[in-house]
């Protein structure tokens, strides 16, 4: 199945109104919204607090074309996710100590409140198995930003068996959170093709005739969104500053009955 972004229907609404779209989640999913900016999910002193933290402790990131980023990534481990669920583990304690706000318990409190009734939670293969619920990335200034891709690229990678077993990823929703924003630059790109570009390859799409919506969240914002289907990047970053974000992928489970978060 293949969906056009229709860029007019697009939300900016505060944490506290998300009630009002208690189906928010598959609302994203059918395409009846776009996706939504979520104001004030953290505080901007918590994030601060988060940021000094993350800079005391710079020998964690790993090194990634556009910067870095800290935790685990499912697609970079392959089939074997043995690795992937140790540094999974590991991440989930440094959360702890981060976030003075308990930073899944926040998380699921927001997804919950747009789930439809359905249980939001972290996957797990078994009790030694749990899924990382998020990633931290760095995109450094004058590295070129976070290249073009969509969800639905990486969905043929041996690493997402078990996922596409108990969850409808195909077309699934991305999420983060600002925990520090560029000087300049830095915004989220989303791309809306043209009829005639939907099937076109993406190396041979021109992004010049594209519709394009840019987002710049604050700190502490959170944006959710089809990043499955919806190409999308992030624009260069410029300046002294670097971008930071935490998120992942959230998509709801094959029986209907839940809603996963993880990355």
């Amino acid at each position: 199945m293949t969906f056009n972004l229709a860029i007019k229907n697009w939300l900016t609404i505060d944490a506290e109104s998300i009630t009002n779209y208690p189906d928010g989640v598959n609302q994203i999913y059918k395409c009846e919204i776009d996706g939504m900016l979520i104001k004030g999910v953290f505080s901007k002193e918590e994030m601060l607090s988060v940021q000094n933290k993350l800079n005391s402790k710079k020998e964690v990131r790993d090194p990634l074309y556009y910067g870095a980023i800290q935790g685990a990534i499912l697609v970079a481990k392959g089939s074997d996710r043995t690795q992937y669920f140790q540094d999974a583990t590991i991440l989930r304690e440094d959360l702890k100590n981060l976030f003075k706000t308990n930073y899944e318990a926040r998380v699921e409190a927001i997804l919950t409140k747009m789930s439809g009734g359905r249980t939001v939670e972290i996957p797990k293969e078994d009790a030694q198995k749990i899924y990382t619920p998020a990633t931290i990335r760095f995109v450094h200034p004058n590295k070129g930003g976070i290249k073009l891709h969509r969800g639905n690229e990486f969905l043929g990678d041996g690493a997402y068996d078990y996922m596409n077993q108990i969850a409808k990823i195909v077309n699934g929703l991305s999420y983060f959170i600002v925990i520090d924003k560029a000087e300049q630059g830095g915004e989220l790109v989303l791309y809306d093709l043209l009829p005639e570009q939907l099937t076109t390859p993406k190396k041979d799409l021109d992004l010049d005739k594209c519709n394009k919506r840019y987002l710049n969240p604050d700190i502490g914002d959170m944006i959710l969104f089809q990043g499955g289907s919806i190409f999308h990047a992030v624009a260069d970053v410029q300046g002294n500053k670097e971008r930071i974000t935490i998120g992942g992928f959230v998509a709801i489970s094959k029986d209907d009955q839940k809603v996963f978060y993880w990355s």
